[in-house]
């Protein structure tokens, strides 16, 4: 991530030589090919954040450093620069990177500071960080500190590198193997055996920088605040809770450290602990200690420091990481509160309990994933909703939403937007409907078979328009029950498979379609890519089946996956809020709806569409996907599924529902008091006891709460 604001920050007494490689670093960066940036994840921290963060994670008796994913150094310098303000001298200053360029200037940066008398020993080397020759190159047990930005890039835009999903996994797999002895051996290796191969290759670079730190030292990172909600991303909650004692989370605020990031920042610091500390699994432990949560606003800086009008003394971030160590004082323009880590480790322990490699790092390899422990448990009350609720307030036994019977996921995505959506440009004539192409294909215009169309809402912009009764004019071509000419052979070769299992055999396209399918068969979308055409796109051409023993149906890749309850919700919400959180009804029967939104139906028959749509729409749940999803640069908020998950709601009976339905189909109406009402209704279940009075109250208190975070979001530097 790549520090703008901060550029002028920071001014350091050096040597000619240092002080001119920290000055050539900012257009060095600038000057990498924006292509490789971008898949290299090669936005860099900046020296202001980079020294905030060295002297919160070095302890004063550090003296060996590395940086995995190095860059050009700036969290290296940071180190240096930190040990050497506190009259110490790092005894070695270690670093990998992949990009030869950028290691070159990153080896010349460390070698002026080595130069300089900063630090005895420093060694960059180039290559992958997941490659075991690479690191063991290195010859180091363990460092004091490992501090790093991990690279939050895709494995598929890597091409090649040693970076592909398999080859990080088997490196890392070596690296364990290399690192570390028996049990630990085991835990490590289901960890790294079971992070998800949809996480991004900031995941493995986690647990790569946890290997590296040694037992007692210190593991500092910046990422971005959605580190906590990315459900790949629990592996690496668990290893902190498990190996390491989380001791600090520094967030900024909105608008925030790094100015063209789409999400906040986070610091997080933690040591690592000893086997005979870490062996026992976490259910097994009594408590865990909480951990500092500091939130700092921009009119904390000043003064060439990030701090500095907070702590303006002549060593702010020194200052600052004394303060935070105690905490036991306000300083203005930085927040403190404690993290309850028991908290951290209910929630993750609800969402991880049918996970495998869960099960295995916990030792319950005899629990049944169906009927596991966390199951049988309340749902965890998160710790934002709670902050929503007046003082005082304590709901009674939560359930989560999978136990209530109502799932949650996301809208369509149909691997290739620009040849599966089309627009409707005229009206149906002889069962047939004029559509147009995306620019892709020059906006070219078609005659398809109107049963080979769905509605689809796509945009946000059509929402408005859509809750009016107006059907969006997207249209998804839906050709699972037609097949090309030169299809049809294999078709009629099934026709007995088809029969069997009671589907129709599909039609021939017609001419104008099926030259649009052919067209669009050798269209390649990257330009970069010439020879990589629709159906070989990854999410495309998953939809090919070719039978193989006579019983299947064969699948082109033209045809999309038959259509589910989560493309067909009946409600939804968009993914990115401008406001506060709201779900919208969708039609009956519905109509499809993209990956844009957030999609919840229920495999109950009491959650009627109604009653779905006033659960949503009451202030408890709309608290709590405001407080779960993730605030983003511009001051939207990002609500997915897996944020939405985690609203936990009150155990509600067969006539609740129907009472829900009720309200929902007034609010529906636009009955002014429905909305009052649903609120009323929905906090005397979670809050029993409560007297009128006090109902309205909380929801007076939810409702100001909710105003405020999100004006919070959205505040412009300007603003604070």
């Amino acid at each position: 991530m790549q520090n703008k604001r901060c550029r002028e920050f920071y001014a350091v007494p050096a040597t000619d030589a240092v002080s001119a490689i920290r000055s050539s670093a900012r257009s060095f960066e600038e000057g990498l090919p924006p292509a490789q940036r971008k898949r290299l994840g090669q936005f860099f921290t900046g020296l202001p954040l980079g020294t905030l963060l060295a002297h919160i994670a070095l302890d004063p008796d550090a003296r060996a450093v590395i940086d995995p994913m190095a860059g050009h150094g700036d969290l290296l310098d940071a180190a240096a620069l930190t040990a050497r303000a506190r009259g110490a001298r790092l005894g070695r200053l270690d670093g990998i990177e992949l990009d030869p360029e950028t290691s070159a200037f990153c080896g010349r940066r460390t070698a002026a500071l080595q130069a300089d008398g900063a630090v005895a020993a420093a060694r960059i080397v180039t290559g992958s960080a997941f490659d075991p020759a690479i690191v063991a190159e290195l010859d180091a047990p363990g460092y004091d500190l490992v501090i790093t930005n991990p690279p939050y890039v895709r494995y598929q835009s890597q091409n090649g590198n040693g970076a592909g999903v398999g080859d990080v996994r088997r490196g890392l797999s070596a690296i364990v193997d290399a690192r570390v002895t028996d049990g630990e051996r085991a835990l490590w290796q289901a960890l790294v055996e079971g992070y998800s191969g949809l996480a991004d290759l900031s995941v493995p670079a986690w647990l790569l920088s946890a290997l590296l730190t040694r037992p007692g030292g210190r593991l500092a990172l910046v990422v971005p605040a959605t580190w906590r909600s990315r459900d790949y991303a629990d592996v690496v909650r668990y290893v902190l809770l498990r190996a390491f004692r989380l001791e600090f989370i520094v967030a900024d605020t909105q608008p925030g450290w790094f100015s063209d990031a789409l999400v906040r920042t986070h610091l997080v610091i933690a040591r690592r602990l000893s086997w005979d500390e870490a062996q026992a699994p976490v259910s097994d432990r009594s408590s865990l200690p909480a951990a500092h949560w500091l939130q700092v606003t921009p009119a904390a800086a000043g003064g060439g420091s990030l701090v500095g009008s907070a702590f303006p003394g002549p060593e702010p971030e020194r200052d600052f990481a004394t303060w935070a160590s105690a905490a036991n004082r306000e300083v203005p323009s930085i927040g403190s509160r404690p993290f309850a880590l028991d908290e951290e480790w209910r929630t993750l322990e609800q969402r991880l309990g049918r996970k495998s490699w869960f099960q295995n790092a916990e030792n319950r390899r005899d629990a049944l994933p169906l009927f596991s422990v966390a199951e049988a448990r309340p749902a965890t009350m998160p710790e934002g909703l709670r902050e929503m609720l007046p003082p005082g307030a304590t709901p009674v036994r939560l359930q989560t939403l999978e136990r209530a019977g109502i799932r949650v996921s996301q809208g369509l995505r149909s691997g290739c937007n620009r040849f599966f959506y089309v627009t409707l440009a005229g009206e149906d004539e002889n069962e047939t409907v004029t559509v147009e192409a995306s620019e892709s294909f020059q906006n070219m215009r078609f005659r398809v078979p109107a049963a080979a169309l769905r509605p689809v809402l796509h945009r946000q912009a059509d929402i408005e328009a859509f809750a009016s009764g107006y059907l969006p004019v997207t249209r998804v071509l839906d050709l699972s029950d037609w097949v090309l000419p030169e299809d049809q052979p294999a078709v009629t070769e099934a026709a007995e498979a088809y029969r069997r299992r009671g589907m129709s055999v599909p039609r021939v396209m017609p001419p104008e379609l099926a030259s649009f399918v052919r067209l669009a068969a050798r269209y390649a979308p990257d330009p970069k890519e010439p020879a990589r055409c629709i159906p070989d796109l990854s999410a495309v051409r998953t939809n090919v089946r070719r039978p193989a023993n006579g019983r299947d149906v064969p699948r082109f890749w033209y045809m999309l996956p038959a259509f589910t309850a989560r493309h067909l919700p009946v409600i939804f919400t968009p993914r990115i809020n401008h406001g506060t959180p709201a779900v919208a009804l969708n039609t009956q029967p519905p109509i499809l709806i993209d990956a844009n939104f957030s999609t919840l139906w229920a495999e109950e028959r009491r959650w009627t569409v109604h009653a779905l749509y006033a659960l949503f729409h009451s202030s408890w749940c709309r608290a709590a996907m405001e407080s779960a999803g993730t605030p983003l640069g511009g001051g939207a908020l990002k609500l997915e599924a897996t944020h939405i998950r985690q609203v936990p709601i009150p155990p509600l009976s067969d006539r609740d529902c129907e009472r829900l339905a009720t309200l929902g189909q007034q609010l529906a109406a636009a009955v002014p008091s429905a909305r009052h009402q649903i609120d009323m209704f929905i906090l005397a279940a979670a809050l029993p006891g409560s007297d009128e009075n006090d109902l309205k109250e909380a929801a007076r208190h939810i409702d100001s709460r909710l105003e405020a975070a999100c004006a919070a979001r959205q505040r412009t530097v300007h603003d604070s």
